[in-house]
């Protein structure tokens, strides 16, 4: 049922059947949020957390419960058959955040340019070049007329590899400066912990480049005293203390993300959405 339901949403549609059902589905989306809007606020949040917790109980269920545990023939789970409709309906939402993002920096850049304040020229420089790549990216892909298709295409080209790549490789090469800056007020020795981060940079740094491996050529390349060449104790320090260090940090982080993620999931997350009135 479920499969013959997904078949017939996800079936190509063109002409006036697709502008129909595109129209159909903005018509019931704009339903469900007025009805969303006029529910009452102390319902209102309950109804958005019973939807955040099935949405997570879902996913819980689908990858979790191994098939076997399901009385069907073939063993299978039955929830995978619907995973492409969730997962469609999940980069819908994720569209909608997108678009709520635009607005939002259409709002403020919109008021700094009528109210003509600070910087206003940067958000009237933002609206122009939003709207010359959105415009030469629809115009290359909608398009059929090789003219203008071409002259989209050279100026979409312009735009992205020519001002976006080359600004994007600027703002790094300016954030290097500020890297510079921090590492050089964390490396001051003022202790322990500091001398010996000091210690192991340095000889990272120095087995990273050919004049580091100079320093200790004249060690033998096999043996015992090979193991004191810089390349050899940088590729160490790499390998053991400092992998292990990230693999470290890295476990505590998907810690903390598996537990931001239950409260969010159970709605024990308390900030501005549950602070304020719906």
């Amino acid at each position: 049922m479920m499969g013959s339901v997904w078949n017939w949403i996800a079936a190509p549609r063109y002409g006036w059947q697709f502008a129909v059902f595109l129209c159909g589905a903005l018509s019931l989306g704009c339903l469900a949020l007025i009805m969303l809007t006029s529910t009452p606020p102390r319902y209102r949040k309950t109804i958005v957390a019973a939807v955040t917790f099935l949405a997570g109980l879902y996913y819980a269920f689908e990858f979790l419960i191994p098939p076997a545990f399901w009385p069907l023939e073939p063993p299978r789970n039955p929830l995978s058959e619907v995973q492409p409709l969730v997962a469609t309906l999940t980069q819908i939402i994720w569209s909608f955040a997108l678009l709520l993002g635009v607005w939002n920096l259409f709002v403020i850049h919109g008021r700094a340019v009528v109210k003509r304040g600070r910087g206003w020229c940067n958000s009237a420089a933002f609206f122009i070049s939003f709207l010359a790549i959105l415009g030469a990216g629809l115009l290359k892909d909608y398009t059929q007329g090789s003219t203008i298709r071409k002259a989209s295409e050279s100026v979409f080209t312009i735009l992205f590899s020519g001002f976006l790549t080359s600004l994007d490789a600027t703002m790094f090469s300016l954030i290097a400066f500020y890297i510079v800056s921090a590492a050089y007020r964390a490396f001051r020795v003022k202790s322990l912990e500091a001398g010996l981060m000091m210690a192991a940079a340095a000889i990272i740094m120095l087995a990273l480049v050919p004049v580091g491996a100079e320093i200790t050529n004249w060690l033998p390349q096999s043996g015992i005293l090979s193991a004191l060449r810089v390349e050899r104790v940088g590729y160490w320090l790499l390998t053991s203390p400092n992998m292990a260090a990230q693999r470290a940090i890295a476990f505590g982080i998907a810690v903390g993300s598996l537990a931001m993620g239950l409260r969010i999931w159970l709605s024990l997350e308390r900030g501005n959405f549950f602070d304020r009135q719906l």
